[in-house]
């Protein structure tokens, strides 16, 4: 048994679907059968029931916290390795939410990549929640989120502080304000009153998400009550109906970069964007890696590569 039978078993027992996970690793379905079969007959045991459906047995629950054990510490003496003869092979994982890689990555990744031509990059896109697992896992070296980072035991390197936008339909500025929209405009620039949006509809990302979390005690403390009308896991989305008029949202300032990448002909023009100066609301950006595990120095410059795109 070795690396690679490891590798190849941890993808199936993801899948629960030999056909998926021989897709996924580009090698034909019998081949792969073949070595979950040969690595049952090494160990002498069933790693998985064919019937009904594929599932785990306890043996192969076992092999699947050791082998991603085995895994791990494999890559990490690689990283040390390559760091001590300055070769910079490896893998780095970064954990990351879809919008912030949107906003963050067509800066940055190119950028590593010319300084590390051999370092593989592999991307995990989810929510904090589902970010904070897999680094706790050991399934990601680094996780790129907003604060407060939950699990114990995490390094927090600080990248970026910025409000937390109201972003409206600038349609809805019109109607509400009529002759006085532009002096509401300039008003609002410093800071919106939320209660002037109070029978407006809204569209926010869905509870669960952190700064779904920090705008909810937001409205509480200020005893407002939107006018929900969607919740969706996808900040795009929620961008995306914001400047097609359907509502009102609230994002961290870095997403509203996302408007420009998503879509040619997106204009600002559609939208006007607000602050909420609570300093409750500031959002705080931040790289998350495990004190116990060794942080390569092409996962530190990775850091540094981001920090230098914020600040710039």
């Amino acid at each position: 048994m070795n690396f690679l039978h490891l590798k190849y078993f941890l993808l199936v027992a993801e899948e629960l679907n030999i056909t998926r996970a021989a897709e996924r690793l580009y090698i034909s379905q019998q081949s792969l059968s073949n070595h979950i079969s040969n690595m049952e007959r090494e160990l002498d045991v069933k790693l998985f029931t064919r019937s009904p459906k594929l599932s785990l047995t306890y043996a192969g629950d076992l092999l699947v916290e050791t082998a991603t054990q085995i895994l791990d510490l494999h890559s990490q003496y690689l990283a040390k390795v390559g760091d001590i003869n300055r070769h910079y092979m490896g893998v780095l994982r970064l954990g990351i939410s879809h919008t912030c890689g949107l906003a963050l990555l067509p800066e940055v990744l190119p950028k590593f990549q010319a300084e590390f031509p051999m370092v593989e990059f592999s991307l995990f896109e989810g929510n904090s929640t589902h970010l904070e697992d897999e680094l706790a896992h050991g399934r990601v070296d680094l996780i790129v989120c907003f604060q407060p980072i939950m699990m114990e035991g995490v390094e927090v390197v600080p990248l970026t502080q910025e409000d937390l936008m109201l972003v409206v339909p600038r349609s809805f500025t019109d109607q509400l304000f009529g002759d006085r929209a532009e002096e509401m405009r300039k008003q609002f620039a410093d800071g919106a009153d939320i209660d002037a949006f109070q029978h407006m509809p809204f569209i926010l990302i869905k509870r669960g998400n952190r700064t779904r979390s920090i705008v909810d005690q937001y409205f509480s403390r200020h005893f407002f009550k939107p006018k929900l009308i969607l919740e969706t896991e996808n900040t795009i989305t929620t961008l995306a109906m914001a400047e097609a008029g359907v509502g009102i949202t609230i994002c961290p300032e870095l997403f509203v970069k996302t408007i420009h990448v998503t879509a040619a002909r997106s204009s600002t023009d559609k939208l006007d964007f607000f602050p909420l100066t609570d300093p409750s609301t500031l959002s705080r950006l931040v790289v998350g890696y495990r004190r116990d595990r060794y942080l390569s120095h092409f996962g530190e410059r990775f850091i540094e590569l981001t920090q230098q795109a914020l600040q710039g």
